[in-house]
């Protein structure tokens, strides 16, 4: 059976992220701040590599931007999920053309999924 390539969605298996801190793969996406981690580190590395994210890409003093936060604040915000990535559809409306990829959020064994470590901000 062939595939219809203009409505199928260009897969990404190997997103590109702006930086790896501790070995792990981090981006920073919207205008809330939320940072996919590429992976399952576990939640205290994962931490860690959004908060240096924060400091080093987003010139900020830490996820909170103040100095007297502490990281059990952040400890709920943090969530493992799967993904399957994709090139933007320009057709739509709500995703970026700009962007180099979007995840689509899936069920663990969905085929081409991939472990995702999400900070959600909001």
């Amino acid at each position: 059976m062939t595939t219809d390539q203009t409505t199928a969605p260009d897969i990404i298996t190997d997103p590109e992220t702006e930086a790896t801190h501790y070995g792990v793969p981090v981006a920073h996406i919207g205008e809330d701040g939320d940072m996919p981690a590429l992976g399952h580190p576990g939640i205290r590395r994962a931490f860690a590599a959004f908060n240096r994210h924060a400091r080093v890409f987003c010139h900020l003093a830490n996820l909170a931007d103040d100095s007297h936060a502490t990281a059990g604040e952040w400890e709920d915000a943090i969530t493992e999920r799967w993904a399957i990535f994709r090139k933007p559809d320009p057709s739509n409306e709500y995703e970026d053309p700009d962007c180099e990829w979007v995840a689509g959020w899936v069920d663990e064994g969905t085929p081409g999924a991939q472990p995702v470590t999400v900070l959600d901000v909001c």
